[in-house]
């Protein structure tokens, strides 16, 4: 029979588990609604921890040496929490993160972060040509509802070489290779804020802990992710049959400060004028420059210049 203790630390138990659970609830729920933006992003890394957590938990030997830690960790304080409660608590917390995932179609961010590469498609050039060809159709129309044309957006992930995100169609890895993450580019993906429709948004993966242009972090933009970058803004404009300019092709600190005057409907959502970006209030920065010691502002007229370059030759 359990004594007064044991049933103190039972209800403590229940008590922050029920609490745990409405949050993590909460948490995908919101993931699952918001649009693109910098607190849907913070949830993202959140859930990404839970992720993490879940899988590691999945398996049996790292669930037993997650039991004896707890343990430990308690002891010291003379609380003694019995192994199967313990086992219990993980094995539920495990299932209410699966379930939410489900009940919210949330993808697996863990999955999402550390199998990015073996999970999406190696793709050519020539590749990424014929797909755009299958897809203006559709981006044209989309596009049209907001009277505007078909846009490209090109970002830097902010995270590590080797981390690719379904948030953007393309994504291309610190040595220049193209990797798509639909075989529908006309598919609508949250990159670009309030600016998804019609439009490709495309990644390079690095920046990760970037904070100025003069600090592009460890893992700043290569050489090879810059050419292949100019390289697809080459293809694409071929194949959709769109002029490289500002008004198809840019950046996101670009689109973020709302350099071709674009409003579909920023006044209702937080930003009036519809810019955050490197001139106003700095949320999305990506791209600015390309380079450590470029000019502020350069990178997407280096972007656009070396795609004509490849369009030409």
């Amino acid at each position: 029979m359990l004594g007064s203790n044991d049933l103190q630390i039972f209800s403590w138990v229940i008590g922050l588990m029920l609490g745990l659970n409405v949050l993590t609830m909460a948490l995908f729920v919101l993931f699952a609604k918001l649009p693109h933006g910098q607190f849907r992003e913070m949830i993202r890394n959140i859930i990404y921890q839970l992720d993490k957590f879940a899988d590691k938990m999945e398996n049996s030997e790292k669930r037993a040496a997650a039991i004896q830690q707890i343990n430990s960790i308690l002891g010291w304080r003379g609380i003694l929490i019995p192994v199967a409660l313990v086992g219990w608590v993980i094995d539920t917390e495990v299932a209410v993160i699966r379930q939410m995932q489900k009940a919210t179609d949330t993808p697996n961010l863990h999955d999402d972060q550390e199998g990015r590469i073996s999970s999406m498609e190696q793709v050519t050039l020539t590749d990424i040509k014929q797909m755009a060809i299958e897809a203006k159709a559709a981006l044209q129309q989309s596009a049209e509802r907001y009277q505007w044309p078909i846009k490209v957006y090109l970002h830097w992930s902010a995270g590590h070489y080797d981390q690719f995100f379904y948030d953007y169609h393309i994504n291309i890895g610190q040595d220049g290779a193209i990797f798509t993450s639909t075989k529908d580019l006309s598919e609508k993906k949250s990159h670009t804020y309030y600016r998804n429709n019609g439009a490709i948004g495309i990644a390079a993966a690095c920046a990760y802990n970037a904070t100025s242009c003069s600090d592009l972090g460890p893992e700043p933009p290569t050489s090879a992710q810059i050419e292949a970058m100019a390289q697809i803004t080459a293809a694409l404009s071929e194949a959709l049959e769109i002029p490289i300019d500002t008004e198809h092709f840019m950046t996101h600190a670009e689109a973020a400060d709302n350099m071709d005057g674009c409003d579909p409907g920023y006044a209702a959502n937080g930003y009036p004028q519809g810019k955050y970006g490197p001139q106003n209030s700095v949320e999305r920065w990506d791209l600015w420059v390309v380079a450590v010691g470029d000019h502020p502002g350069t990178g997407g007229d280096i972007l656009r210049a070396k795609g004509a370059g490849y369009q030409y030759h």
